[in-house]
């Protein structure tokens, strides 16, 4: 199994349909699948189909852990976005990392609707934001946003900055700048979200604390 997937420049024929490769890369034998053997899946859109893939763990319900474990694979993923590299790389304790199989399958699945609906009005489009330049930007706020999917955030929590990762993933796809744009939208007003909850939690803490004490008088 290759570690290293090469990104080359999206071809003149129509490329297959993003949600068609995301259910590709995950389904097979085996109870369970290596982030490995899903970046071997991916075609020369990697970096769009791997942010985007690993972004929608997170949009569902899914095992203790998987949140954390995206949100590393995003961090690396988007850290290469930031240094300009052609080929996603990954280091073998993360793509020898799996997932439940099934798990994921029925994650894609719940997703496919909706990316349908999005592929239908997605097109190349402001490609200076899915250009090199672009997707260097596009890395760093993925970085940014897999840092806080890595922090132990409230309950809903994850979800704001991970759908901030699944449209940037989805824009860079797409080669559609329109949905990039879109992306960093979501990325402000998901900062925002977390920082209010994340702040709100805090100080709620410690009334939560006092009221139980009350139970247990010293």
């Amino acid at each position: 199994m290759s570690e290293t997937a090469v990104i080359a420049d999206v071809p003149n024929e129509t490329p297959r349909r993003v949600s068609h490769m995301l259910l590709d890369s995950v389904r097979g034998d085996g109870e369970r699948v290596s982030v490995g053997e899903i970046i071997d899946a991916l075609d020369a859109r990697a970096f769009g189909l791997a942010t985007l893939i690993f972004s929608l763990p997170s949009l569902v319900p899914m095992p203790p852990g998987v949140p954390t474990l995206v949100g590393v694979a995003l961090f690396v993923v988007s850290l290469q976005m930031v240094l300009g590299r052609r080929e996603l790389w990954l280091p073998g304790f993360l793509s020898k990392r799996s997932f439940p199989r099934q798990a994921l399958v029925n994650a894609l699945q719940r997703s496919t609707p909706t990316l349908k609906k999005v592929e239908k009005v997605a097109k190349p489009r402001i490609l200076v934001l899915t250009g090199r330049a672009g997707t260097i930007l596009i890395g760093a706020v993925v970085l940014i946003m897999a840092f806080v999917l890595i922090l132990p955030l409230p309950p809903g929590g994850n979800f704001p900055p991970a759908l901030a990762c699944a449209i940037l993933g989805m824009g860079l796809a797409e080669r559609d700048g329109f949905i990039v744009l879109l992306g960093y939208a979501v990325s402000i007003a998901s900062t925002i979200f977390v920082t209010v909850v994340t702040v709100g939690f805090i100080k709620f803490v410690p009334k939560i604390a006092d009221w139980l004490g009350g139970f247990w008088p010293g």
